[in-house]
C-alpha cells in the first residue's frame, strides 16, 4: 500500500482536556475553518484540511498521565467568541489542581528552577508588549493582556504551568487520582515516540505541531531520543522552551548549549503571540537555539486575539500558522 504525502502529529498543551477523539476534532476546527476572526486575520484566509488532501493526522494525547479518564466536558471556550474566565476555565487554569503536590525530596537545583519559572511566569502576566500598543487601544476590551486576571486566578495559572513543566523536566513520579503511578518525563516521551513511529510507518514525512507545554515534548524528543523517527517540520505554538530554565533541563548531554536538533528535524517554526502569558516571557528561538549544520529556528509573530491568548484555536486560526503547517504538509491553498 503506498504511504499518505505527509502525517500530522498533534500534542495538545497543559491541564486537563478533552477527550482524545473530541480534542482531535477541535484542533481539526480550529484549522480547517474558512476566515475566522477575520478582526484578527483578515479574509481570505481559508482552511487547511489535511484529511482530503492526502493527510493523515494523529494525536500524542498525555493529559490521561495526569488525569486518567477524567475529561473535560465544557467546549464552548475553545470558540470564538468565549471569556478570558472560560478559556481558562476549559484548560483547568482557573484553579489549582490539588494532585500537584511538591514532589518528596525536592533538590535545590529543583527549587531554584520552581522559583524561577514561577517568578517569570508572574511577570509576564502583568505586561503588555509595546508594539501591541495599537492593537490594545483598537481592540477596546477584546485586546490586552491577562494582567486584569484576580490574583488567585493568576496564581492557579502560574503553579499549574510550574509544576507539569517541574514533573516533566526533572522526570518526578506522579500518582493519579485513581491510584496509578507514572515517571511523567518517560511515560510522556513513550507516548511521543510511539505516536511518531506509527505516522512515520504510514507517510513519507511527519510533520509535529505542538502546543504550550506539548512543545517541550517534542523537542525533548527530537533532541534527547537516539530512537525517534525524523520529522520533516516542527511547528511550536505558544511555547515556554524561551525561558531560560526550561533550556538548562533540555540541554543534551553532548552539548554545551541548547542547540537544534539537527539529526532528526529538518525545518523548525515557532509561531508566538506577544501578549500569550506562557511563552511571552521570551517568545522568540533563534536567537537561543544554536543553529546546526545550516538548521535554525524560524519564529513567526504573529498576534491573535483577545484577553487569554493562549488558547489552541487562537493560534489555529492564525494565516501565518496555517501557512506553514499548509507548506510542511504540500498543500496548496489557491
Amino acid at each position: 500500500m503506498p504511504k499518505n504525502r505527509a502525517a500530522v502529529v498533534f500534542i495538545h498543551g497543559l491541564s486537563k482536556k478533552p477527550s482524545p477523539a473530541e480534542l482531535k476534532r477541535i484542533w481539526l476546527w480550529g484549522l480547517e475553518r474558512d476566515n475566522p476572526m477575520p478582526s484578527a486575520f483578515p479574509a481570505p484566509n481559508r482552511g487547511v484540511k489535511l484529511g482530503s488532501n492526502g493527510v493523515s493526522t494523529s494525536f500524542c494525547y498525555y493529559a490521561d498521565v495526569f488525569y486518567g479518564d477524567d475529561y473535560e466536558q465544557d467546549f464552548h471556550a475553545y470558540y470564538e467568541h468565549a471569556s478570558a474566565q472560560s478559556e481558562l476555565a476549559v484548560d483547568g487554569l482557573a484553579e489549582a489542581d490539588p494532585l500537584f503536590k511538591s514532589a518528596s525530596g525536592v533538590t535545590p537545583r529543583e527549587q531554584a528552577f520552581l522559583q524561577a519559572f514561577e517568578a517569570r511566569l508572574e511577570a509576564n502576566l502583568h505586561l503588555n508588549d509595546p508594539a501591541d500598543a495599537a492593537l490594545i487601544a483598537s481592540g477596546a476590551a477584546g485586546y490586552e493582556v491577562a494582567g486584569f486576571l484576580p490574583r488567585a486566578v493568576r496564581q492557579a495559572v502560574i503553579k499549574k504551568a510550574a509544576m507539569e513543566a517541574y514533573y516533566y523536566l526533572f522526570d518526578k513520579q506522579y500518582t493519579r487520582r485513581d491510584g496509578a503511578t507514572f515517571q511523567v518525563r518517560s511515560a510522556l516521551r513513550n507516548k511521543l515516540l510511539q505516536t511518531l513511529a506509527a505516522a512515520s510507518a504510514e507517510a513519507e514525512k511527519v510533520i509535529l505541531v505542538s502546543h504550550s507545554m506539548g512543545t517541550m515534548l517534542a523537542y525533548d524528543v527530537l533532541r534527547n531520543c537516539p530512537d525517534c523517527v525524523p520529522v520533516d517540520t516542527l511547528i511550536t505554538a505558544g511555547s515556554p522552551l524561551g525561558i531560560r530554565e526550561v533550556q538548562d533541563e533540555l540541554i543534551a548531554v553532548d552539548a554545551k548549549r541548547i542547540d537544534f536538533p539537527d539529526q532528526k528535524l529538518t525545518h523548525w517554526i515557532n509561531i508566538y503571540d506577544p501578549l500569550d502569558p506562557i511563552c511571552g516571557a521570551d517568545p522568540r528561538f533563534a536567537n537561543d537555539f544554536l543553529a546546526v549544520n545550516g538548521k535554525a529556528v524560524t519564529d513567526i509573530r504573529e498576534p491573535n486575539w483577545g484577553s487569554w491568548r493562549h488558547t489552541i484555536t487562537h493560534y489555529l486560526a492564525g494565516s501565518k500558522m496555517r501557512a506553514a503547517i499548509a507548506e510542511a504538509a504540500g498543500i496548496s491553498r489557491d
